[in-house]
């Protein structure tokens, strides 16, 4: 027989828990969110009560706050576009005289 060392600490037993991952599936939610809503707005037209959100779901998929901040910077661009062609415009009409001046010497030389 072999001789047993004994132990001066209780070492813990194997524990088991009952664990189960849990695991989110946008695409699945989706499905079963559109799939009640369809069995709902189904109830309420046999009951005579549905009313279809069309106008909800337009303003929720164009955004007025995106269509102003599009519409300003596109007012913006086109401003810089105009201060830019008028610089251009004003120097041109300035220099004019000289350009003139300067083909007439081409010119008669």
């Amino acid at each position: 027989m072999a001789l047993k060392i004994p132990q001066f600490s209780k070492l813990p037993k194997h524990n088991r828990f009952n664990y189960s991952p849990l695991y989110y599936d946008k695409r699945k939610e989706e499905l079963e969110n559109k799939i009640k809503t369809a069995k709902q707005q189904k109830e309420l037209q046999e009951k005579g009560e549905y009313k279809p959100e069309i106008k909800g779901k337009f303003v929720r998929k164009f955004d007025r706050g995106v269509i102003k901040k599009h519409n300003k910077s596109a007012n913006v661009r086109l401003a810089i576009i105009i201060g830019f062609l008028g610089v251009i415009l004003y120097f041109v009409f300035q220099k004019l005289d000289l350009i003139s001046y300067m083909f007439d010497v081409l010119m008669s030389g």
